[in-house]
């Protein structure tokens, strides 16, 4: 699996807290899928926390450069 983490991202909203699940396939170069995301997740790859708002899943941006920067180094 070679996939390969942006250290800079164009986000929608610069002032938000969470990102949507767009904007971490962008952290990734290429960009992921959200089916990878989700077989990343389902494996605990990724260990994310969504926060579903309405219909839409959004994680914590803290959380989720952690989990970059944890897979980043190994």
């Amino acid at each position: 699996m070679k996939t390969y983490i942006k250290t800079e991202v164009e986000l929608i909203n610069p002032d938000a807290d969470y990102y949507s699940l767009d904007e971490i396939r962008k952290l990734f170069n290429p960009p992921i899928s959200y089916v990878t995301l989700w077989r990343w997740q389902k494996k605990g790859v990724l260990k994310l926390t969504p926060y579903v708002y309405g219909n839409k899943k959004f994680y914590h941006i803290e959380e989720v450069l952690q989990e970059l920067k944890r897979h980043k180094k190994s």
